[in-house]
């Protein structure tokens, strides 16, 4: 049988999906602030901060993964050994180290739940391009003659540097823009038939203003970074922020293209009864049914007392996570009481107050447990003299097979004296030693 925690990529990128958990929630509940600072500001605002603040996610995986692969991890290793002897709830490094004990044996399981979820995102990106691409630019018809002329005359007003085709297509239900280098925009043939002319044309300067912003690569970027992250809700929730965001973008184009927002609502009302069904369009594409409806012709016909609708569980979601995680970080730093020692004891002590004077480099596995694949946290506990020098060691909990080592280990260790009231006394105090096999 493969031992998939053998495999250094897998064990990056598990890794990384673990830290992108906090770094994402970090992220995320700084995009809330700034948003919220920015509700009164204009939507192209808006739609840069959670841009920016997916992107900023995707570099972070993208940073986290590389540091992690180079050898960044924080703990030091020794052959094919992970050794790293702690004191009981002390130093930050203490509560990372049981952290990633607890969590180490669940990598590959969890490397295998993303590398499927992924691929199936893929998948689904995969059909949408194939959709895309396949039957609706297979079945087009060309627009009525005047209708081109008309388009054409929209795009040099709207700025549109390219030339952008115009085209008929019985396979979606709402206008729709495909390409970036060379766009088209995709017209249901209802819509020529049920929508007045000032009104198609409304929403045909929103289809363009989608052109000119380049938001067909910006949105298949946006699916790739779903599908890379597509665990976090963070990124569902940005993405979805930017998606709103933009078609706020275009509706304000459209707005100052046709100059009247009561045309263009109306616009957007008889586009949606057109449709007989849920939006078949993949996100994939920008189109004129993108977002929230209602919340668009509210801020269309109120854009001072309107926002986009919140999603208060998505948003607090990474707000619970990183609270999570610093939960953990505190109950695991948080040292119990210890009872006051008589006069003639070692003095009951946590190793976050001993000062190591010297830290000897990790030894070798036990060949015997290696052999075994036998790993485990060895806790030794230890007691020091009034010059600091270890007088006695012993392993309290932990495998057997690894006791001995753990032991001459501590024994090596070097302390500075520990002082009570300014005076060197005994002390006595833990050391947690997790073996892990890489």
């Amino acid at each position: 049988m493969i031992d998939l925690s053998s495999f250094p990529v897998l064990q990056a990128i598990g890794w990384t999906l673990l830290h992108s958990l906090w770094q994402g929630a970090l992220l995320a509940l700084l995009a809330v602030v700034a948003l919220r600072l920015a509700q009164r500001h204009s939507a192209d605002l808006r739609y840069a901060i959670a841009v920016g603040t997916l992107g900023l996610l995707v570099l972070t995986f993208a940073g986290t993964l590389i540091w992690i692969s180079i050898g960044g991890d924080p703990l030091p290793v020794s052959g094919t050994l992970a050794i790293v002897p702690i004191g009981e709830g002390q130093s930050p490094v203490s509560w990372m180290v049981r952290l990633r004990g607890a969590l180490g044996p669940w990598i590959p399981w969890l490397f295998l739940a993303w590398i499927l979820g992924f691929s199936l995102r893929l998948v689904q990106v995969g059909r949408s391009l194939v959709w895309l691409y396949g039957p609706c630019l297979g079945n087009l018809q060309p627009p009525p003659a005047e209708w081109l002329a008309r388009f054409e005359s929209m795009r040099i007003r709207s700025r549109v540097q390219a030339p952008v085709r115009l085209g008929l297509s019985d396979q979606v239900d709402s206008l729709v823009v495909l390409g970036w280098l060379k766009p088209m925009v995709l017209v249901p043939a209802a819509a020529f038939l049920a929508l007045s002319p000032e009104a198609l044309e409304a929403l045909l300067a929103h289809e363009l203003a989608h052109v000119r912003r380049g938001d067909f690569l910006a949105n298949v970027l946006q699916t790739f970074a779903e599908a890379l992250l597509f665990y976090h809700p963070a990124v569902w929730w940005l993405s979805r922020r930017i998606r709103q965001e933009r078609e706020h973008c275009c509706d304000d184009a459209a707005v100052q293209a046709c100059g009247d927002p009561i045309l263009y609502a109306s616009a957007l009302v008889g586009l949606e009864e057109l449709r007989s069904q849920p939006n078949l369009i993949p996100d994939l594409a920008p189109a004129a049914s993108g977002g929230h409806l209602m919340s668009r012709i509210q801020r269309l016909l109120h854009p001072h007392a309107t926002h986009a609708p919140a999603a208060p569980l998505a948003a607090l979601i990474p707000a619970l996570l990183l609270a999570v995680v610093l939960g953990i970080a505190t109950l695991s730093a948080t040292d119990a009481p210890k009872p006051a020692p008589a006069a003639s004891d070692p003095v009951e002590m946590d190793f976050k107050l001993i000062r190591v004077k010297h830290q000897p480099e990790a030894p070798a596995y036990p060949p015997e447990a290696k052999a075994a694949r036998i790993q485990g946290t060895v806790v030794v506990v230890l007691v020091i003299d009034t010059e600091g020098k270890v007088t006695a060691a012993k392993a309290i909990s932990g495998p057997p097979e690894l006791h001995a080592c753990a032991v001459g280990y501590a024994r090596a260790w070097e302390f500075e004296p520990a002082k009570v009231k300014g005076k060197p006394v005994p002390a006595r105090f833990k050391l947690t030693m997790p073996f892990r096999l890489k």
